[in-house]
């Protein structure tokens, strides 16, 4: 039996990630940035550590360098969105009876080796979503502390 991760990593690379890169997202495995005359972008799928879901973290910022709260000068090209304060972040989350119950992520934990299931997921990320980008049109936005 394949690893469900391995599994959803490959039906996202195949359907997600085009999508990603023709709106002028660059990056890979699971950090994103696209640079625009005045923001930046900053994507990241972060998986959950027990596996079987995943969630999407979203953050624009005004380009240049960023300056960490410990003083470190961390350069655009570098820049991760964990670099930056949560509630300056976006996360965009399952809604509805298919959200995962721990991460209340984009659970695949019972798809078993069904690709079509996985495909399926994947699939729904090639509409628009919140701030343009190509997400799961059964998703939410919210803010990663506060309003969650």
């Amino acid at each position: 039996m394949a690893n469900s991760g391995d599994l959803m990593r490959k039906a996202l690379k195949r359907h997600w990630l085009p999508e990603l890169a023709r709106l002028g997202f660059t990056g890979k495995a699971s950090r994103f940035q696209r640079l625009e005359p005045d923001a930046q972008d900053l994507l990241s799928l972060q998986y959950w550590k027990f596996g079987g879901e995943f969630i999407l973290e979203f953050a624009r910022r005004k380009r240049g360098p960023f300056s960490t709260p410990w003083g470190a000068v961390v350069p655009e090209e570098k820049l991760d969105v964990a670099y930056l304060n949560p509630l300056d972040r976006a996360r965009l989350q399952q809604v509805g009876p298919h959200a995962g119950e721990h991460f209340r992520g984009f659970a695949f934990h019972d798809f078993g080796d069904d690709d079509s299931k996985y495909e399926a997921l994947a699939l729904q990320f090639r509409q628009p979503g919140p701030c343009g980008l190509p997400l799961s049109p059964s998703c939410t936005c919210a803010r990663t502390k506060g309003n969650s």
